[in-house]
């Protein structure tokens, strides 16, 4: 994903006038709009809403972007969370707010907005504890599926930096590899023979760490904004890919 500037650059230009291009440059940055996904939330609407409005954004940002806004991810990433924000207020303001400002003197106006702003930011951690429930609900229900648990993963997680990298080797020659990924997620296995073959890491080491890897697969490849959010950073998507 890290292209050099003048490549994005062309791209952005094509993409401004050509649906296709357009089409092509979502599709390439779709991690990367995931991503700022993360931290905003929204009551009572689907995940799938969600990615809905984060790619309208990116949409918009293509649209709007000038090199004299300097460089695009960032840009876009304000865009993209901007609207975001936007949208999880309008459904707030849908679905009764919990907190009603009343107009009256200056002063009583400064201590209102005060508590609006203190009902608001308890409203959106409020939604935010619910998303991160629901993700880590969700995402224990499939580590069940794969024969672990949450204490489970604990206990395998790697304690020396060597071994971290090791993992993050064995999960960057997964997502490289589709048909491989693809066959992991259908038999819900690790395919530690081919991962050694292709990446020359042991069996071994493979084994042992066999749960810490499938799972950080698992969260990347699922729709985990929430979760993703604390891993290591060497585990972003957009690196690994």
């Amino acid at each position: 994903m890290n292209e050099p500037p003048v490549v994005l650059s062309e791209k952005i230009s094509l993409a401004k006038n050509d649906k296709r291009s357009l089409n092509q440059l979502i599709k390439e940055y779709t991690p990367f709009i995931k991503k700022c996904i993360s931290g905003v939330f929204y009551n009572g609407q689907m995940r799938r809403d969600h990615l809905t409005e984060a790619m309208l954004g990116f949409i918009q940002s293509v649209k709007t972007f000038h090199e004299d806004k300097g460089a695009f991810i960032p840009y876009a990433q304000i865009v993209i969370r901007s609207r975001l924000i936007n949208a999880a207020k309008k459904e707030a303001a849908i679905q009764k707010p919990l907190f009603h400002i009343i107009e009256t003197s200056q002063e009583d106006k400064k201590d209102t907005q005060w508590e609006y702003e203190s009902a608001e930011r308890q409203y959106y951690e409020l939604m935010a504890r619910k998303e991160a429930q629901m993700e880590i609900t969700e995402l224990n229900s499939t580590l069940t599926q794969w024969g672990f648990t949450w204490s489970d993963l604990v206990k395998n997680c790697p304690k020396q930096n060597r071994s971290r990298c090791s993992c993050h080797e064995a999960v960057q020659t997964l997502l490289a590899d589709k048909p491989l990924l693809a066959e992991m997620l259908k038999t819900g296995k690790l395919p530690i023979k081919r991962i050694s073959a292709i990446s020359g890491q042991s069996e071994k080491s493979l084994e042992k760490y066999r749960r810490y890897i499938s799972a950080i697969v698992l969260i990347l490849e699922g729709d985990y904004p929430y979760i993703h959010s604390f891993l290591p950073q060497f585990f972003d998507k957009e690196e690994l890919q």
